[in-house]
């Protein structure tokens, strides 16, 4: 059994300034993502909601798929 390659994706909270790191496969950031630019993601802090941009939170990700 084969392991799902897992980017970094490193974010930061506007709510409480909290940096944190995720670490997702091709699938969970493509669920994640609002549209072709922008993922969301969740605080692990305060739980709040925002929006990132998928190039600036993880290169690795959106060099592999091209955006």
């Amino acid at each position: 059994m084969s392991q799902k390659k897992r980017h970094e994706v490193k974010g930061t909270c506007p709510q409480c300034a909290c940096g944190s790191i995720y670490h997702l496969t091709a699938e969970e950031i493509e669920a994640k993502t609002i549209d072709k630019e922008n993922v969301e993601l969740t605080c692990p802090e305060c739980a709040h909601v925002h929006q990132e941009q998928i190039k600036a939170v993880c290169p690795e990700f959106a060099k592999e798929c091209h955006l």
